[in-house]
């Protein structure tokens, strides 16, 4: 991707509207950006020698990539590249406050497939003279007040969409440039009373399930809703699978599976429920595992 290319700013308020605009460079700035965001997919992509479907459940090791197909934003993204790009409006820089803008792209299209670069884009970019004076240098090592507003560029990539394909290696900071929500959601708190009300389960205190349900307890209970795991397994399955691990703090109370009431312990039966719990081969010792691909 080293031919000249033109860039846009992606930008989504807090609605979800979505909107892309122009940003308008000079011969010099577009070579220099170009080269700029070639060297940061060259860098992004080394070492990768596995894509991964996100599910939600893990994170990336350093030789993977997690991909989606699909993704609406990435498809505007796509389609920006293969048309005229005086047809979108152009980027007022003093304009910034007004604009949320949540990523800046650029990108290709060869032999048929588009090849898009993503950077995050945050407000702390967009450097205001209304909210500070930006200082620069002049001649004679003296500074002054610069009278133009600017912004800067991130110094890596957030995504590569290639194809119907978005590649991320952060699913944090790929959820706020483009909407991932269906991919990773969160128990509510009617979700947890559902799971406490579970013919295979116990909750002691349902407040206090519910007061310590935190966000990481609240994406695991709705994996195990979403999955069906509770309605798969009874509890002597899960009782019997618990028994070649003598250190998770599972309880059977009456024929159903008791709940901790500590933060840690309900975390670690959550996790054994997920399956993201295993025995390393060797030193028998348990370990929390970052993928539960199957080999």
């Amino acid at each position: 991707m080293t031919a000249q290319q033109n860039f846009f700013a992606f930008i989504k308020d807090d609605n979800g509207i979505c909107q892309i605009k122009r940003i308008g460079v000079n011969h010099p700035l577009q070579t220099e950006l170009t080269q700029i965001f070639e060297a940061q997919r060259t860098i992004f992509e080394r070492g990768i020698d596995t894509e991964v479907d996100f599910n939600g459940d893990w994170k990336p090791d350093s030789n993977e990539v997690l991909t989606l197909d699909d993704i609406p934003e990435s498809q505007m993204m796509i389609n920006a590249i293969n048309v005229n790009a005086t047809s979108f409006p152009s980027l007022v820089v003093s304009n910034f406050l007004n604009e949320p803008i949540k990523a800046l792209f650029t990108g290709t299209t060869a032999g048929g497939v588009t090849k898009v670069l993503v950077q995050k884009f945050s407000s702390r970019q967009a450097l205001s003279l209304n909210q500070l004076p930006i200082i620069k240098m002049q001649t004679g090592n003296v500074f002054v007040k610069s009278t133009d507003d600017i912004f800067t560029i991130d110094n890596k990539l957030l995504a590569i969409i290639e194809g119907n394909k978005t590649k991320f290696k952060s699913f944090h900071n790929a959820r706020m440039v483009f909407d991932l929500t269906e991919y990773y959601r969160e128990a509510t708190d009617e979700d947890l009373s559902e799971m406490a009300r579970h013919g295979s389960i116990e909750v002691p205190d349902l407040s206090n399930f519910t007061s310590m349900a935190d966000s990481q307890v609240r994406k695991m209970v709705h994996t195990i809703k979403s999955a069906g795991i509770l309605d798969s397994y009874s509890v002597n399955d899960i009782s019997n699978a618990a028994a070649n691990f003598p250190n998770l703090p599972i309880e059977v109370s009456n024929g159903k599976i008791r709940l901790p009431t500590d933060k840690k312990d309900l975390k670690d039966i959550l996790h054994f429920l997920l399956e993201d719990i295993y025995k390393g081969p060797l030193s028998g010792s348990d370990y929390l595992t970052n993928s539960k691909r199957a080999r």
